[in-house]
């Protein structure tokens, strides 16, 4: 009989696995552990994994840090955590037993807890807008309840030092840095590791004299809001802490309320964030959990963008779910990089204008000067249609590829690569007509969101020249574009006045007759004066 994980993992995703009645089981998984959700119980078994600063590789290790999850995890959740279990293999079928019955061999072990609404966890009042300055209360007096209660050790104080706290850090750094170009952009991820290795160095002695003060403690080390539940009849329930490593837990409490604190701020709610840290800070009498509490949010944010990327790489992983932690890897980068004070600023440059005009030129110019991806609509286009970029498709203007449906579907594909680039700190231009001012706006929006500066670049040349320049391109017949002559002038006619981007400094209008040498200088220019650096 196989007693693979993966077989387990089968049987307990079975309602009649179990010995109590079960209706159905809903199976989730972290990077770490496969969660059963059957009712009223939840079980959870630990992934055979060894990652560096994890070790569940043997039976042996997983049943140790089971057994340690529970002792831990009762000192702020005693009501949620209530036994380890084994999965036994015995009589041709996998059954669940107390751990030390000794029926069977024992092939897996697993935690049980007393299952919460998943309504009612943090996270998701969060994003349903449902926690209030109360819940924060009523966490912050907890924390300082269990803080106060944790006394210091010679061995857990040693963690603060600042030799131990760098180590954490330049890990996370080791550990992320074959995430740059996918999840974070070099720029950004240097940036941050700069930040954090220069803050270590200018505070020592801040750092010693929390050691020397007794501060270090053995705390939660993962108190994130997905960690914890808030119960519509009150009462705060935090739970799985770190097992498995004492050096995750072993630290300052500003490093875990830190965590909670950024955790807040992802959420885009600063106001809970800050409250949090003051009533925790007066409530342990610790003015120094504020001085930390942005470096650890920094650390922290690192450590969420480091997990979900560990996710891109676990083959169990449904492809859907890596998409969207990669999208969460993204944002955490960011939010970290926001902490820092010397991100390089990264941009999205639109070029725009009628055909022939010689946008598509000068955006090929700015890529060749920045280095920056140069997306084209005119071979997105001919891409998703399934041409190659030179193949020819004279329509009728408006007609064939260049109907109402093809062209939303070009600007959404130009949009989602651009935020691909965008999302992770790198600029990036795109080059299309943005005829109409819904286009611009889309973009406009788009690099606001992601925090990148933006600039609509509008080229425009006599008629005379765009005349000469698309009878030229057609005699070739070797460029993505299939503007031409005939199509001048219905494509002018509807075009929308670009004024009110002109009026917010968000627009330059170029003369596309020159040279692009001679008229790229004001884009250069404004790119420099908003922090570009070659």
């Amino acid at each position: 009989m196989p007693t693979t994980q993966s077989y387990i993992i089968e049987a307990m995703s079975r309602p009649d696995f179990y010995p109590h009645p079960v209706a159905g089981v809903v199976h989730l998984q972290t990077h770490i552990s496969h969660v059963f959700l059957t009712g009223e119980v939840v079980y959870k078994i630990k992934k055979p994994l060894e990652m560096g600063f994890l070790d569940f590789a043997s039976l042996d290790s997983r049943r140790r840090y089971c057994l340690e999850e529970l002792r831990l995890n009762r000192r702020l959740a005693p009501e949620i955590y209530q036994a380890v279990l084994g999965v036994f293999q015995r009589d041709g079928s996998l059954a669940l037993d107390a751990l030390d019955s000794g029926r069977g061999a024992l092939v897996e072990v697993c935690l049980r807890m007393k299952e919460m609404s998943q309504e009612r966890m943090m996270d998701r009042m969060l994003q349903a807008a449902a926690v209030t300055p109360g819940h924060i209360d009523a966490i912050a007096e907890r924390l300082a309840a269990f803080y106060r209660g944790e006394k210091t050790t010679p061995e857990i104080a040693a963690f603060g030092r600042v030799a131990q706290v760098r180590h954490n850090v330049e890990e996370n750094f080791e550990q992320t840095r074959a995430h740059q170009g996918l999840a974070v952009a070099p720029p950004r991820w240097r940036a941050v590791r700069d930040f954090s290795l220069a803050f270590l160095d200018q505070h020592q002695e801040l750092l010693r004299r929390r050691v020397e003060e007794g501060r270090i403690i053995d705390g939660h080390g993962d108190l994130h809001a997905g960690n914890i539940n808030l119960p519509a009849s009150g009462g705060v329930h935090i739970f799985d802490c770190i097992e498995f490593n004492r050096r995750f837990r072993y630290q300052d409490p500003a490093c875990d309320v830190a965590f909670l604190a950024m955790e807040l701020e992802f959420h885009q709610r600063p106001d809970l964030s800050q409250r949090l840290v003051q009533q925790i800070s007066r409530r342990l009498d610790d003015p120094g959990i504020e001085q930390l509490v942005d470096f650890y949010k920094c650390y922290r944010a690192v450590v969420r963008a480091k997990v979900n990327g560990f996710m891109l790489d676990d083959p169990e992983v449904a492809a859907s779910q890596r998409r969207h932690d990669l999208e969460l890897a993204r944002d955490y980068w960011r939010l970290a990089a926001g902490y820092t004070p010397g991100e390089p600023a990264y941009f999205l440059v639109c070029f725009m204008g009628l055909m022939g005009t010689g946008k598509s030129y000068r955006a090929a110019w700015l890529s060749r000067a920045t280095g920056w991806d140069h997306l084209r609509s005119d071979q997105v286009r001919k891409e998703l249609s399934g041409l190659a970029p030179s193949q020819r498709r004279y329509e009728d203007y408006g007609q064939g590829i260049y109907n109402d449906k093809s062209t939303r579907a070009t600007y959404q594909a130009l949009a989602q690569r651009a935020e691909a680039h965008l999302a992770q700190g790198l600029s990036v231009i795109v080059d299309a007509s943005f005829q109409r001012d819904r286009w611009r706006e889309e973009f406009v929006d788009l690099a606001r969101r992601h925090g990148a500066e933006v600039l609509l670049v509008e080229v425009g040349a006599e008629r005379t020249v765009v005349q000469k320049r698309l009878r030229r391109r057609e005699a070739r017949g070797d460029d993505a574009s299939d503007g031409r002559v005939a199509l001048m002038d219905r494509q002018a006619a509807g075009w929308e006045d670009t004024g009110r981007w002109a009026e917010q400094g968000l627009l330059l209008r170029l003369d596309g007759a020159r040279e692009a040498d001679e008229s790229m200088g004001p884009v250069m220019s404004w790119l420099r004066k908003r922090g570009y650096r070659q």
